[in-house]
Parts: C-alpha cells; sequence; structure tokens
C-alpha cells in the first residue's frame, strides 16, 4: 500500500467525508436538473405546477433537519456509550462504519437537496420540463430516504452495543491478519540479526501506522542504501526506537526523505497492525472483568473472538518472492500477538476460575491446531496458570485449574502437577 492510498483510506473513513460527498451530489442534481431540462421539448404530455413539487420539498425539508440532528445525536450517544462500556480505542471503528455514515449521509444530502430546490423554484429558474425533471428527482430522493431510515432503525439497536463492538474490532483485526499473511516483511527480505548501518529517527514521537515500502525501495535504489527497518506499523518510534538503520551514504536531506516513506501518528491505527486489534480486545475484557462492571460473560466472548482469529491463522513465508530487494524488514513474533490477547486476560481474570478455564481451553486448541503458534500459546498458558494459583483459594477452583492447565505442563516435560496424577 502506497502513502497516498493509506491517506486515501484514513479520509474515507473521517465522519465528515460521506456527508460531504453526497451534499455535493445534491448540489450537482439540482444544477444537472436544470441544465438538463434545457434539451427537453417545451410541450409536455405531462406537466406539474410549482406549488405542488414545493410543498413536498418543504416537507422534505422540515422532517429531514430533525431525523439528520436525532440520528447524530443518537450516533454521539452510541459512541460515547461503547466508550465507557468497552475501550475508546474502539471508537474509531464505530465512526468508520459506513453504514452508519451512510444513512446519515442520506438524511443531510436530502435536507441539502430539498433547501436548494426550493430557492430554486423561488427563484424561477425552471421551466415545465424543468419542474418535471425535478419531480422525479424528489420522487427518487424520497425513496431512497424511506430505505435509509429503515436502515438507519434496524443500525440503532446495534450501535454502541458491547457485542457489536467486538464484532468491528474483530473485522478489523481480521483484516491486518489477512494483509500480514500475505506480506508478512512487506514484500522485503527478513531482518536477521542486529540491524546494521546509521541509525535513522523520526522528528516526532509517535506510533508508527504506515510506511510505503516501495517509496523506500526507489530511494535506496537512486542513492545505493541497504535499508533495515526495525520499526514496524504499531511501533512507539522515540529517540532510543529508530525507524530503520541505513548502510550507505547518508546526508540529512537524504535522511529526512526516508523518514517522510513513515507516517506517524499520536494513536495506532487498525490498518498493517493486528497486535493493536488483539491489544483492544484484550482491553474489552478487561472492562468487563472490573469490579465495577463485574461480567465474566464478555470477557469469555472476547477470548472465543480471539481463538477465531488465530487458531487458523498461518504466519506467512518469511522467504520467497522479494520485491523490494534493498529492504530488510522485522519480523513480527507470534508470541507478541498471543500476549498482547491473552495475558491482560489472564491477569485480570486470573481470580476467576471461569474465565481461566476458558482462557486455557482456548490456548489448548491454538497449540493443537495451529503448530504455528503452539510454542508461543503453551508459554502464555503456562503464565495464565502461575496467575490463577496466586489468585484463586478454593479448592475445587484449584483442582479444576489444575485439570486445564494440564497440558500446558505436560508439553513442558512436568508429569505431576501439585500432587495432581498426569495422565500419559
Amino acid at each position: 500500500m502506497t502513502q497516498l492510498s493509506f491517506y486515501l483510506r484514513q479520509l474515507l473513513n473521517k465522519m465528515w467525508f460521506l456527508p460531504a460527498a453526497f451534499s455535493a451530489f445534491a448540489m450537482l442534481t439540482i444544477g444537472l436538473a436544470f441544465y438538463v431540462a434545457r434539451w427537453a421539448p417545451d410541450e409536455l404530455p405531462l406537466t406539474i405546477s410549482q406549488q405542488a413539487i414545493q410543498s413536498v420539498l418543504e416537507i422534505l425539508a422540515t422532517s429531514l433537519l430533525t431525523v439528520s440532528v436525532f440520528a447524530l445525536s443518537t450516533l454521539v450517544s452510541a459512541l460515547s456509550s461503547a466508550s465507557a462500556a468497552t475501550s475508546p480505542r474502539a471508537v474509531a471503528l464505530i465512526i468508520g462504519d459506513r453504514g452508519a455514515q451512510t444513512s446519515i449521509s442520506v438524511f443531510i444530502g436530502a435536507f441539502l437537496f430539498s433547501i436548494l430546490a426550493i430557492l430554486g423554484l423561488s427563484a424561477g429558474i425552471y421551466s415545465s420540463a424543468g419542474r418535471m425533471l425535478l419531480f422525479s428527482v424528489t420522487l427518487a430522493v424520497v425513496a431512497v430516504v424511506i430505505a435509509a431510515l429503515i436502515r438507519w432503525i434496524a443500525q440503532i439497536s446495534n450501535i454502541g452495543r458491547v457485542g457489536h463492538t467486538i464484532s468491528r474490532v474483530e473485522e478489523a483485526t481480521a483484516a491486518a491478519l489477512q494483509l500480514l499473511e500475505k506480506h508478512p516483511l512487506f514484500d522485503g527480505h527478513p531482518l536477521e540479526g542486529a540491524p546494521v548501518g546509521q541509525p535513522v529517527r523520526a522528528d516526532k514521537l509517535g506510533h508508527v501506522q504506515h510506511f510505503d515500502a516501495a517509496r523506500l525501495q526507489k530511494l535506496a535504489e537512486k542513492h545505493e542504501l541497504r535499508i533495515a527497518v526495525t520499526a514496524r506499523p504499531g511501533t512507539y518510534v522515540s529517540p532510543l526506537r529508530p525507524l530503520m538503520h541505513v548502510e550507505g551514504h547518508l546526508e540529512d536531506e537524504l535522511a529526512a526523505e526516508l523518514v517522510d516513506a513513515f507516517v506517524i501518528g499520536d494513536q495506532r491505527s487498525f490498518e498493517s497492525d493486528p497486535r493493536f486489534g488483539f491489544i483492544v480486545l484484550a482491553e474489552i475484557a478487561d472492562r468487563a472483568l472490573s469490579p465495577a462492571v463485574n461480567d465474566p460473560g464478555t470477557a469469555i466472548s472476547v477470548i472465543g473472538t480471539v481463538t477465531r482469529l488465530l487458531v487458523h491463522w498461518q504466519p506467512g513465508k518469511t522467504e520467497g518472492d522479494v520485491v523490494y530487494d534493498r529492504l530488510s524488514i522485522l519480523a513480527l513474533a507470534p508470541q507478541d500477538l498471543l500476549e498482547d490477547a491473552f495475558r491482560p486476560i489472564g491477569r485480570d481474570g486470573a481470580a476467576t476460575i471461569e474465565v481461566v478455564v476458558r482462557l486455557l481451553v482456548s490456548l489448548e486448541v491454538i497449540s493443537t491446531v495451529n503448530q504455528h503458534l503452539r510454542p508461543a500459546a503453551l508459554a502464555v498458558a503456562r503464565d495464565a496458570a502461575g496467575r490463577a494459583r496466586k489468585a484463586l483459594s478454593a479448592p475445587a477452583d484449584l483442582e479444576t485449574l489444575e485439570g486445564a492447565a494440564k497440558f500446558a505442563e505436560l508439553a513442558a516435560g512436568v508429569t505431576d502437577i501439585s500432587g495432581v496424577e498426569a495422565r500419559p
């Protein structure tokens, strides 16, 4: 993905973009109705009076203003609810929900269409053919508004709910995992060992949201460089954490061009950063496990979501066709994914046996089905079991824990777990 395409995708997810696009389309429609009517015959078999069209447009303008305000206030309430009940980091996904944006955009665009059409009729710029064409467009707008209203009624029952937010985060994380599976090293060489060359640092603090590998390759070819990218998307860069190491003659101006290939922001982005998706899912589970909420069922639901994402995910090959032969990219460690997803839940849910058992069962499934993640899953399972042993006190809970954790201990070569005989 180039830097331009990244910025375009970010623009499309802005809450204001679709309403602005629909408003522009509404203004274009009004102008087309005026100019296209000039090619129509003066005498039509069917005509409609200006008053009849204006009455319909006034009804639309009056009602859609109220509907637009109601829809926006509902969305704001849903965003506030999602932030309080799940995680503030998940709000960006709800704002970028294409369905909600489309409905609100239809309401605002239709309202602007009505206002402009009323002004045009009042100014007398439309002929008989123009009024007929405008009336036909108005009927189409009414049909679109009705469909959008029905769709919005179905959407407001889900927006802001915990389950809907978890689904949105799951979709974003799955997309990032698919991208990672296809391009694990962004089509470069794997970075093996410590990077060599002169470190290049960003001029500001923040998280790497994206970097343009094609742009780095062009600069490397032009100036005979070898670049080792050490800051994948999601990495927090600072004077202590360089973006890359460069072999070759490097001047300040060239270093600035290399840094410009990176997009650095205050917040992490879900695109190209699956770890961020798992972190947000873990935050939702942690919020549910807090004493103020006390909802272990949501934490168990999050564990199931993480399991679905990881059980069939295969890390992409780090060897094969290399498009950018002058770039070496630091690979993503599977251990990081599992720790981001499960360690916070294992820590905050250690005193709840239902959560601990579901966590260990999920890790057992992952370690059995996905051999690439088996070592990491076993390590996280042992960590979660160790935390639970310190947090639980009831003998029945401890016995249940040892039964669920037996698979991880056996994998480490342990044949006896706290007096419980292990099966071969």
